[in-house]
């Protein structure tokens, strides 16, 4: 059983490399996952720039685009739960808000800090490795879990060839398969999950789970399929018996290491997959040293957001289905703006790709929206991160504005039915901040 992962850091010296975070990106690496956006260049004239709101002077855009916003953002519309801002980013400076500081339950649009948090704390180019161990007898071998939530069944099928290699070298054919899934607790409901959460909108997350198959108990999945993988290498009489703990100082057989955490994120944030989130929270947790469970996995995230100089109101997970979580949409919106910041962007790149962030009627969550006379103007030129409840409707991201300069921006609405209705009724706030008037 590993608790910690091998390439963690200690808190103080991860804490302080987090602080410098800030003010120097990653080294660059090449991604074919990375897809820049169409027409948006980075931000310029930013060497300054900090999370304190700079002096800026409203463009005529800026003046038209606020008006636009308070005419439209009605508490006809939206009900009397709504919080909205709009930052513009090269300056920080707030551009628009109504209740903007007010916090909200943000749904899944707390992704976005899962985001944040995984890529500065784990780092895009970090990568899960899941193994197999010697288990105390020569006949047992134990699948160990990383919390990878992009084990595949490839990688899976490689480690079952390589172990059979060992076992027919020693004429066994009759082994016992274990799994070590201790990398996370037992799944619970975090606090604010309602029961039938799970498994309507998440699986028990667990630390083994193959191609994040939908399953009450992932991890024995995975130690059947890899016994099915082993009789087909000629480990003819292989078995699957259950849970055991691999011993740390127990003999490596076979590894397989997953995607890096720059894909993980960009498909977390296009298909807003909540077993990711959680892996990746709980992910953060392990690497701040407050472990995987959901108490110590909320500290870290506050840590993490800390260390980046973000705030957020009260978080529960990292998925967004708490009904305890809450954002406000300046918190919402500062993240985002955060993800642009071009001194970051070899660090944070996925936050402002369209590899990651949903495009506004062509993909992820987006790809059905934007299809109103007030909202198709702005098809492919806006990216944002939806979020979605019984009742509530979010969305948080970016676009350039009328006047050629990024807007970053958050709408959230509580305590209305998230009907068809009501989320075009965002999607025109969204489009208002391009310039669709």
């Amino acid at each position: 059983m590993r608790t910690t992962p091998p390439t963690s850091m200690p808190r103080l010296l991860l804490g302080a490399a987090l602080a410098g975070a800030v003010l120097i990106a990653a080294a660059p690496t090449a991604s074919a996952d990375r897809v820049p956006l169409p027409g948006v260049a980075p931000v310029s004239g930013t060497a300054t720039r900090t999370l304190s709101e700079a002096h800026y002077v409203r463009s005529a855009g800026d003046t038209r685009m606020a008006s636009a916003l308070t005419s439209r953002a009605t508490t006809t519309r939206f009900g009397t739960s709504f919080s909205g801002a709009v930052l513009d980013v090269a300056t920080n400076a707030t551009v628009w808000s109504k209740n903007g500081t007010t916090t909200r339950m943000p749904a899944s649009t707390n992704k976005l800090v899962t985001a944040a948090n995984a890529l500065t704390v784990l780092g895009p180019n970090a990568r899960f490795t899941t193994e197999v161990r010697t288990g105390g007898a020569a006949d047992r071998v134990v699948l160990v879990g990383s919390g990878d939530p992009s084990l595949s069944s490839a990688g899976l099928d490689a480690m079952a060839r390589q172990t059979a290699s060992v076992l027919v070298a020693q004429a066994i054919t009759a082994a016992r398969v274990y799994v070590d899934d201790d990398v996370f607790p037992t799944p619970s409901l975090a606090y604010g999950w309602k029961s039938s959460y799970v498994p309507d909108s998440i699986t028990p997350v667990r630390g083994l789970v193959r191609d994040q198959r939908d399953d009450s108990d992932t991890s024995a999945e995975a130690g059947r399929y890899f016994r099915d993988r082993l009789k087909a290498y000629g480990v003819t009489e292989a078995g699957y018996y259950g849970r055991a703990d691999a011993a740390t100082t127990s003999t490596p057989i076979a590894t397989t290491t997953g995607h890096p955490v720059s894909t993980i994120v960009s498909r977390m944030l296009l298909t807003s997959d909540n077993e990711i989130a959680e892996a990746l929270h709980k992910k953060v947790g392990i690497a701040l040293e407050r472990g995987a469970s959901w108490e110590g996995a909320r500290i870290a995230q506050k840590e993490a957001l800390t260390l980046q100089q973000l705030t957020a109101g009260d978080l529960y997970d990292g998925s967004g289905l708490s009904r305890a979580d809450r954002l406000s949409a300046v918190q919402l919106a500062r993240i985002v703006d955060r993800g642009l910041d071009p001194r970051l962007q070899e660090q944070l790149w996925p936050m402002q790709s369209a590899a990651a962030m949903p495009t506004a009627g062509q993909t992820g969550t987006l790809k059905n929206r934007f299809t109103t006379t007030q909202s198709k103007c702005a098809v492919g030129r806006l990216w944002a991160k939806t979020g979605t409840l019984s009742d509530v409707v979010a969305l948080a991201g970016f676009t350039k504005g009328a006047d050629g300069r990024l807007k970053a921006f958050a709408f959230v609405v509580n305590g209305k039915e998230s009907t068809t209705t009501l989320k075009q009724n965002v999607d025109m706030l969204g489009a208002t901040v391009n310039g669709c008037y």
